[in-house]
């Protein structure tokens, strides 16, 4: 009977662990494969204005997932005004927007290894910062000074007009790239597997050598990343 009551009882507790630490601990493996809300308090909850959505990208055997609060425009005038330019923002809403990989990827061209990190940005009318963080359990726009001392690092991209009118935020993963589109503002952030990359770094550094051996002038050089970081 105790026996019963003992594993009867391990998924309640497990459910209330999770619940309050958020799902920092679970394995990348397991969280790859949908969102989660935030429930570590009432507050938090009922402070949730706007849905929790999601994209995910397939690299070769490996997967990338985003979770994001998706606000709608509602008429406003989003960047540059609702969302201030050179000011930190959540990309999104509610939870900080999350990254969920099973692989080291490089994403823009920062090394980030497997693992979950919130991203968020620092908007600017011709070009964005984007950093990646290993905090992921913070409130959403609450980005203190020590939260940011958990930043792995950041990398810049450029900010495009759209056309098309976007009223919900989305961030799209298509064409190995995230793609976030909101208002008359799209912005890509290239997103490639590190080891992929590397092959590919390491076979056009041979094509090079091979050139070079005939006199031919060399292609543009290959981007390099830091290996260094892999192991922070």
């Amino acid at each position: 009977m105790k026996k019963i009551i003992f594993f009867g009882a391990l998924p309640f507790f497990a459910f209330i662990f999770f619940a309050l630490t958020g799902y920092h601990y679970i394995p990348v493996e397991w969280t790859v494969g949908r969102c989660m809300m935030d429930y570590s308090s009432p507050l938090t909850y009922q402070e949730r204005l706007s849905p929790l959505n999601s994209s995910e990208m397939d690299l070769g055997h490996h997967k990338v997932l985003v979770c994001y609060g998706s606000p709608s425009a509602k008429g406003r005038k989003i960047f540059g005004d609702l969302v201030a330019f050179n000011q930190l923002w959540r990309m999104g809403a509610n939870e900080p927007t999350r990254l969920y990989t099973d692989a080291d990827i490089v994403l823009g061209d920062l090394v980030v290894p497997k693992g979950r990190y919130s991203l968020y940005a620092i908007p600017g009318k011709f070009r964005w910062e984007i950093f990646v963080n290993k905090s992921t359990l913070h409130w959403g726009n609450n980005i203190t000074p020590e939260v940011r001392e958990e930043e792995i690092g950041s990398f810049e991209v450029a900010a495009h007009y759209n056309m098309n009118f976007v009223e919900d935020l989305t961030i799209d993963a298509r064409d190995n790239a995230l793609i976030l589109s909101w208002e008359k503002t799209m912005l890509r952030i290239p997103v490639v597997n590190f080891e992929e990359d590397q092959k590919g770094n390491a076979i056009q550094q041979y094509l090079d050598n091979i050139k070079k051996s005939m006199g031919v002038p060399d292609s543009t050089a290959p981007k390099k990343v830091d290996l260094n970081q892999l192991t922070q």
